[in-house]
């Protein structure tokens, strides 16, 4: 029997999101209903201001493998201009950042002062890697150059290789570029072994594999640019078709606050989005690093400037939305196999105070589903407050809910 509305209980919340501590609050969660990232409900009947709402889903993964430095949490980045001192953003951010971003060609001089400013800040150095410009010398001899040199380091790092899309500056066809990925992986692994090899596309698509995927065996990370909350219905369809292989960055992430095509400034309305891109991208176990492009204004992007550290309010909305114990400022060197989280492809349900699960979820996880299911969006789910023993909570501060203890 289809149900209209459903009726209202308690939801069981994790404290500051510990799994092991729960406490019992009523009411619709705040703010949930604000975000253009949840799908719409066919609920006409229902009056708009209760209509349910979707929000993700992550279930308990047991002797899961995790990459090299990938963590369980997401570590805070910024790719940050030239004229912006790294003690001065991580002031106003209020809090340390585990990785800063350099972008250069394989021939560039080594950026030894930018690299010291790493290790003085405790942060994880990003190399955002283009090919040589100079061509009096084969690109294999710079990059064996340039591997030795950043090995000499003999510090973590990320290398996102050679990025790959629309507006990337190589004109390598897809056989020669996975050549060149290959070569330059097992080169790094030789000179540089404390290196992470990054395959990095700007581009959101997913509808096709991407010719220039040099295959997984190479690749320990994945990253994608994301710009805009608008963004992030694409951004989940590129998550899933990655997670099971890899974790991801999003580099850089940019929340645009002035458009240079109608001249017009959108700050407040940035000041919003950057909270809830944030929180929507803590919903995402493997999301493993967003990097904030502060230093992507109007050349790099076209027409908008996505830059925060200008803006007073820009900064206080991202200090806002890096506070929660999930963001993590310093690197970890992951186990190779541990308990994590993994984001189911199917939605729960929130309204007036209840939680429910997909039938299609349930079964997924071997959890016997009682009968009398109600019926959201045309498919079947069950309360669960009838399902006792298996540890489901919402999270308030990543807004996600958690199957599992």
């Amino acid at each position: 029997m289809k149900i209209t509305l459903l009726l209202a209980a308690i939801i069981i919340l994790f404290s500051a999101c510990a799994i092991d501590h729960p406490s019992p609050i009523s009411g619709v969660p705040r703010s949930l209903n604000e975000s253009t990232f949840f799908e719409n409900v066919n609920a006409s009947a229902v009056p708009e201001e209760n209509l349910p709402i979707s929000v993700p889903v992550l279930h308990r993964v047991e002797n899961s493998i995790r990459a090299t430095y990938e963590p369980e949490g997401i570590y805070l980045g910024a790719w940050l201009s030239a004229n912006t001192p790294k003690r001065d953003f991580i002031a106003q951010a209020g809090r340390n950042h585990a990785v800063f971003v350099h972008e250069m060609h394989a021939d560039d001089e080594i950026p030894v002062m930018w690299i010291l400013q790493c290790i003085a800040a405790l942060a994880t150095p990003l190399f955002v890697i283009h090919p040589p410009l100079c061509e009096d010398a084969p690109a294999g001899e710079w990059i064996t150059y340039l591997a030795y040199r950043l090995g000499t380091f003999n510090l973590p790092m990320f290398i996102a290789f050679y990025p790959t899309g629309l507006g990337e500056g190589h004109d390598l066809n897809p056989q020669e570029y996975s050549a060149i990925f290959r070569f330059s992986r097992a080169i790094f692994s030789l000179h540089a072994p404390q290196a992470t090899f990054v395959w990095y596309t700007p581009s959101l698509d997913s509808t096709t594999r991407n010719p220039f995927f040099p295959g997984h065996d190479v690749v320990d990370w994945v990253a994608v640019s994301l710009f805009g909350e608008e963004q992030l219905g694409a951004f989940e369809s590129f998550y899933h078709r990655f997670r099971s292989h890899h974790p991801m960055m999003v580099l850089p992430l940019g929340v645009s606050h002035f458009s240079r095509q109608n001249h017009t400034y959108r700050v407040p309305e940035a000041v919003g989005e950057i909270g809830r891109v944030y929180q929507a991208l803590s919903g995402f176990p493997r999301v493993g690093l967003v990097v904030y492009g502060d230093a992507f204004g109007l050349p790099r992007t076209g027409m908008d400037d996505f830059s925060i550290f200008i803006e007073e309010d820009l900064m206080t909305a991202y200090r806002s939305a890096v506070t929660g114990e999930h963001f993590l400022t310093a690197l970890e060197r992951s186990p190779s196999t541990t308990a994590s989280w993994s984001r189911d492809s199917r939605f729960a349900y929130l309204y007036e105070g209840r939680i429910y699960i997909d039938v299609e979820t349930l079964a997924d996880l071997s959890i016997p589903a009682p009968r009398g299911a109600v019926v959201i969006n045309e498919r079947n789910f069950i309360d669960a407050a009838r399902l006792s023993g298996f540890g489901i909570y919402f999270c308030w501060d990543r807004n996600v809910v958690f199957i599992g203890s």
